[in-house]
């Protein structure tokens, strides 16, 4: 009975983040039926995924726990690439997340999207390499899909719809918010791993990082060109891979010129806008798309200018998933 608490309790945020570390809960969705599967069956993990076993990136479906938590959101002045853009972008504000949540550990991958959807929409094709070519709308949906931050409803037959009621889980794109929070992991570097840029474009300390345009041919993961597969570079302290690099990950909220300095609980971003966000970085090679500087963990300017609309799709944005605690 003890026991039974304790894990409920754990799962659900209560007791500090020590505990829930130790712990380490993972959420995994079993998406071996595919598209004529009527459920997705949901089990919990001690243990992180197995990367000699390319299940983890195929069939299951994994997320890492998130505890609730506040972090100081944005990059200082004299971070190496905060002026790339256009620094008034990245302003250091608090946030104050009051709720734990899960994450993918992976970016959503090719076999896993078909898995679900039956489609096989990217360009540079691979079960285990990211999906991409998706856009926002594809993804949730044109009318209720489009609404956020109204409310969290999705279009019927959308990728998070059908993923929601085969697992009875309330699967979406993480905030902006969550997502930076999921991907310092407690850091305040420039880079996850701990470490900041030598340089804005070319870095030693970004290519152990992530796939991005000056690693594309390191042949890690099995490719040479584009994106590779998913998990090939270091993760960071929560175990979870590709949040700098790859492909670069669409967030619910809409694209806001400045975060202000004001802290904040729980936001959702503007309420309404022209550009959804995506953020990360990506792999492209045109101009500075995949440069270091842009997938730090603090960098969300490009893709204002690079017209992130909800209905575009293109070969370097993809996406993971995330999901309230149950």
């Amino acid at each position: 009975m003890i026991r039974k608490f304790f894990s409920w309790a754990v799962l659900c945020g209560l007791f500090s983040f020590a505990s829930v570390a130790n712990e380490s809960p993972y959420l995994v969705v079993d998406l071996s039926g595919g598209t004529n599967a009527t459920t997705f069956a949901i089990r919990y993990s001690q243990t992180g995924p197995n990367l000699s076993d390319n299940t983890c990136r195929t069939t299951d479906l994994w997320l890492r726990f998130i505890p609730s938590g506040s972090f100081t959101m944005g990059t200082p002045k004299e971070e190496l690439g905060h002026n790339w853009f256009g620094g008034e972008y990245e302003t250091q504000h608090r946030v104050t997340l009051t709720k734990p949540f899960y994450i993918g550990v992976f970016e959503v991958t090719q076999k896993q999207y078909e898995l679900v959807t039956g489609d096989t929409p990217s360009e540079f094709k691979g079960d285990t390499r990211p999906v991409e070519s998706v856009s926002y709308e594809t993804l949730r949906g044109t009318t209720n899909g489009a609404a956020w931050p109204s409310h969290n409803q999705v279009d019927a037959n959308t990728f998070f719809d059908i993923l929601r009621k085969k697992t009875g889980l309330t699967f979406d794109l993480p905030t902006e918010a969550q997502w930076e929070y999921a991907c310092r992991a407690g850091t305040s570097t420039a880079l996850n791993t701990g470490e900041n840029l030598s340089d804005t474009e070319k870095c030693a300390e970004m290519a152990k990082a992530g796939r991005y345009s000056y690693n594309r041919e390191d042949g890690r993961g099995g490719y040479v060109t584009a994106h590779t597969k998913v998990g090939s570079y270091l993760p960071n302290a929560w175990g979870l891979y590709d949040m700098h690099g790859n492909v670069a990950e669409w967030c619910l909220d809409w694209w806001q010129n400045s975060l202000g300095t004001d802290a904040v609980t729980d936001p959702k971003g503007a309420a309404m806008g022209s550009y959804r966000l995506v953020r990360g970085g990506c792999w492209f090679d045109y101009e500075y798309a995949g440069y270091a500087a842009v997938c730090r963990s603090g960098s969300r300017c490009y893709y204002y200018d690079f017209s992130a609309r909800p209905g575009y799709s293109l070969n370097f944005w993809g996406f993971r998933v995330s999901c309230p605690c149950p």
